[in-house]
């Protein structure tokens, strides 16, 4: 049996897909349009360029060797496609939401061994002399391609969090701030390294990978990290604002995740309010205490 995946291209998406087409493989050839081929090499997967306009993907497609020949292997066989938006209109997680299409049964293969970067290398080192444990960092902002206010959390949060941890962690902030993406307010203080600027000392994708995997904590904004934590099993703290709540992005299969969201919290995605003033208010004893919850492993 063969398959065709032409789903969602987003990098979170697309490692929350993993697990599903590792499964398919082990039954038969599967063809997956993906603008990161990297999270794919398994038998009998074959990755196509997708069509795509957004700043992240075409990057990394662009001279891309990883890519298959269309003249060598055709797409063809059974054509499935995800949709995790009408899944959480019926209550269900994203990995709930795919499972409706390929059951997994048990465990499930969601693993991925990042490329060896000499820069993230130094930033552990640096951390070391210090004497400090290393935290990978994403500040909150706004991307003008896709500008989802609701999901986006207060910035003062993030101030907070360096405040709480800067005398036992290293902080390292990542990100891609000045290639149409920008800061959703102040930029905290007591940064110990911005690597997040598009223009200054800015980490690659691929590098941040590699960054996260020495890191002994990660805190950020729910995005693509949530998932990058969990192929690489390490330790995360996600702050949220609203539009979509923790427990349909989490998974009680994945690994360590601590989070605090705003109580009540504002289920807004389902109505597609891009612009719509969720409650984002977080009590700060909340916050730290869920917090350090998750910095000691409780």
């Amino acid at each position: 049996m063969s398959y065709i995946i032409d789903s969602y291209f987003g990098l979170g998406d697309n490692i929350y897909q993993i697990p599903f087409v590792h499964k398919l493989a082990q039954s038969g050839e599967v063809f997956i349009y993906t603008p990161f081929p990297e999270l794919f090499q398994f038998p009998n997967v074959y990755c196509y360029k997708p069509t795509t306009n957004l700043k992240l993907q075409l990057e990394n497609m662009t001279n891309n060797g990883l890519y298959s020949r269309k003249s060598q292997h055709r797409p063809n066989g059974e054509r499935l496609r995800f949709n995790y938006h009408q899944g959480f209109r019926n209550g269900l997680s994203i990995m709930r939401s795919f499972e409706s299409i390929i059951p997994l049964e048990g465990d499930f293969y969601f693993k991925f061994t990042s490329t060896p970067s000499l820069k993230a290398d130094e930033i552990k080192k640096r951390a070391e002399k210090r004497k400090k444990r290393l935290c990978v960092m994403r500040l909150p902002s706004i991307r003008k391609e896709w500008s989802c206010y609701p999901r986006i959390p207060f910035m003062e949060y993030f101030q907070i969090c360096i405040d709480y941890l800067r005398q036992n962690y290293y902080i390292v902030t990542v990100g891609d701030i000045g290639n149409r993406e920008e800061y959703a307010g102040i930029e905290p203080s007591n940064i110990d390294e911005k690597r997040d600027r598009r223009l200054v000392n800015h980490l690659g994708i691929w590098e941040v990978f590699d960054l996260l995997s020495k890191a002994d904590l990660v805190v950020s904004p729910v995005c693509n990290i949530l998932p990058i934590c969990q192929i690489l099993k390490k330790k995360s703290f996600f702050i949220y604002g609203g539009y979509v709540p923790h427990a349909l992005l989490n998974d009680e299969r994945f690994y360590q995740v601590g989070h605090v969201e705003p109580e009540p919290f504002c289920f807004c995605a389902p109505k597609g309010q891009y612009e719509h003033k969720c409650n984002k208010d977080i009590p700060q004893e909340t916050l730290l205490n869920k917090l350090s919850e998750t910095s000691r492993g409780d």
